[in-house]
């Protein structure tokens, strides 16, 4: 068959035969679902269904504050991974401004319960104290340490934090983290896990952004709730959120879901490290610390490969009392990293991060060798552990001083730090503001921790939150606090109260301290405290406490009460400023405009004075303030005709 014939036939079969283009329909028939979830996600956006899930959130600011915004952590942020009917922890309420100063240098803590100070109120974790200390060796920046930890957490959720976190512009990143591993959220044997497949557990995290997966997961657990019955223990039995937690409870040494928890945590810890170094932040890492001696063993396995931790722990007990410290110590780890009931990390784990660390150049602070030496024996105990692994007050100051320390060692903030500006550890220790309401209601929580699976119940005699009878009236106050029937805030001060009644005003003063450093972008605290500091005539005290206010917010109060203390110490002229602030607030208060009146005959500013007399005759025609200012002022005009 001639060439051009065959090029005829073919082209006419192929014309003949060929389907139509398909292409448009199979796109359409694709893209119709995701088309449909879009609409549903817009919509959802649109209606602002469920939680705002964001760490950092915008804070209502009021018109007085002046200038700039402000953000604060969010306390619904850890709606992401946890379902309806569990208890939702939250972190500690933290505010920054959303642009940083010129001066400032803005500091990052991330972790879980301990690095949140728990079982404690805010004033004692340890990153406050922490940025105390900071400010008070570099008076001349504006130092902020944003607190992020949240309990039953673990580096899932640090790496989900970690983009906001650097969209902040931090200078510094703090980790404490690696006890959660196995029971916080998304762990390798929490009740609230996903698998332990590293990518669907991210997979998981990118579509927990999600509104229509918040919805579609809302029906589920409200599904679950409405079969297992209403209440927060009725989702997994248990009243505790340590307890609530815990889904496998007998993971052995070495066995799979270790070395995938092991694993997890190493390669979460270096993507973490990559994306803050990638962002030319410095980051610092923390070895991890519980207790030794003080604690035995969960729950011991016979895997056929390792003793039992909790015979290890008696053969450690036994080495102490024959004052073999050393050999006791190595026992007591191995019991602890033996435990089947997997709370406190294991070795590795202190392993894993000084190996992530050396990657990136990152220092670690060596908390191990600060619990140690500051324990009897070099064994960490009772000493500085409430129970398994939280740290006591004691223990939350020594943290503080280990990332301190740290901190100046590897040059952070500044190559020099001013040794004149620097502090002991015992004065932070000592006049830190932690009160017995304080240390009483870390105690409740504990009580209640250990009421609680998974402790064994407890012997006869013993404090249970069953059988709690305040000895006291700050255990009476803390009891409330930790029911729900009355507010911290209002604790301090009804025991500030009682001791200004037996006049030990010097323990008043420290509750109101302690509310400080609970909250120290709380204007109100300032307030409460600088008024309670007028009545004892502690004028100097109450000037500094004033002026701190006003690097919070603007006050009338502030600036009235700052100015009257100058006049008191004679510096009218630094007066002027804040009493006319004070003025713009209370146009119409006869003390200030006495006070404006008698700054401006010192200044022989007559006319200006005799403006404030004939307000005073408008508003208070019989007030003290109108008398003592027109002496003032014929005084005054009469001292100038002599000369």
């Amino acid at each position: 068959m001639p060439l051009s014939v065959q090029k005829v036939f073919c082209i006419g079969m192929t014309t003949k035969q060929k389907p139509k283009p398909q292409f448009l329909f199979y796109a359409v028939a694709l893209l119709l679902p995701i088309i449909f979830f879009v609409l549903i996600e817009a919509g959802l956006r649109l209606f602002d269904y469920g939680n705002d899930h964001r760490l950092f959130v915008p804070v209502p600011v009021p018109v007085e504050m002046g200038d700039g915004e402000y953000l604060s952590t969010n306390k619904n942020v850890a709606s992401r991974y946890f379902p309806e009917g569990y208890f939702t922890p939250s972190p500690p309420y933290e505010v920054f401004k959303k642009d940083k100063p010129d001066n400032g240098y803005r500091i990052f803590v991330m972790g879980g319960s301990t690095t949140a100070s728990w079982p404690y109120p805010n004033n004692v974790m340890f990153s406050r104290i922490l940025a105390q200390r900071l400010s008070d060796t570099f008076p001349d920046k504006y130092i902020e340490v944003v607190n992020t930890g949240i309990a039953a957490v673990n580096t899932f959720t640090l790496l989900d934090f970690v983009d906001e976190i650097l969209v902040q512009q931090p200078d510094a990143i703090l980790i404490y983290s690696g006890h959660n591993e196995f029971y916080g959220v998304l762990g390798a044997g929490s009740t609230q896990s996903v698998g332990q497949s590293r990518a669907l557990i991210k997979a998981y995290l990118v579509l927990s952004k999600l509104k229509i997966f918040q919805f579609i997961r809302s029906l589920v657990d409200g599904s679950k709730k409405l079969i297992s019955g209403a209440g927060e223990a009725a989702a997994s039995g248990h009243s505790t959120l340590m307890g609530q937690m815990v889904g496998d409870n007998s993971i052995a040494y070495n066995s799979q879901t270790y070395l995938n928890a092991k694993n997890n945590y190493e390669t979460n810890l270096t993507e973490i490290l990559a994306k803050i170094s990638a962002a030319g932040v410095p980051v610092m890492l923390s070895e991890l610390v519980s207790n030794l001696r003080d604690h035995p063993p969960f729950i011991s396995i016979d895997d056929g490969e390792h003793l039992p931790a909790n015979l290890l722990y008696e053969w450690g007990n036994q080495l102490y009392d024959e004052a073999m410290y050393g050999m006791a110590r190595e026992a007591y780890s191995m019991a602890k990293d033996l435990d089947g009931l997997r709370f406190r990390a294991a070795e590795e784990t202190n392993a894993s991060i000084h190996k992530v660390a050396a990657q990136f150049g990152a220092p670690v602070v060596p908390m191990k060798d600060y619990f140690e030496n500051a324990s009897p024996n070099g064994i960490i105990d009772k000493a500085l552990m409430l129970e398994h692994l939280h740290p006591n007050v004691d223990g939350y100051m020594l943290m503080s001083d280990a990332f301190y320390h740290t901190m100046h060692k590897e040059k952070f903030i500044a190559d020099e730090w001013n040794e004149a500006n620097i502090q002991s550890d015992d004065f932070y220790q000592n006049a830190w503001p932690v009160t017995e309401l304080d240390r009483v209601l870390g105690d409740i929580r504990i009580i209640n921790l250990t009421d609680n699976y998974p402790y064994k119940p407890k012997e006869p005699g013993k404090r249970t939150i069953a059988n709690y009878t305040p000895q006291n009236l700050a255990e009476e106050l803390a009891i409330k606090v930790f029911k729900g029937d009355m507010e911290y805030a209002q604790a301090h001060v009804e025991l500030a109260k009682f001791y200004n009644s037996q006049n030990r005003q010097q323990l008043a003063i420290r509750e109101f301290q302690a509310l400080i450093a609970s909250a120290p972008n709380n204007v109100n605290f300032y307030l409460m405290t600088s008024e309670y500091l007028l009545k004892l005539k502690q004028f100097d005290y109450a000037l500094a406490i004033l002026t701190a206010s006003l690097s919070i917010r603007e006050t009338g109060y502030a600036n009235k009460w700052i100015g009257q203390i100058l006049l008191i110490q004679q510096k009218p002229f630094e007066a002027r400023r804040y009493i006319e602030t004070a003025i713009s607030y209370y146009p119409e208060d006869p003390q200030l405009i006495y006070n404006i009146g008698f700054i401006n005959i010192t200044e022989n500013k007559v006319d200006s004075a005799k403006v404030s007399i004939n307000l005073l005759k408008k508003i208070a025609p019989d007030s003290k303030q109108l008398l003592d200012l027109e002496k003032m002022l014929n005084q005054h005009l009469g001292n100038d005709g002599a000369m």
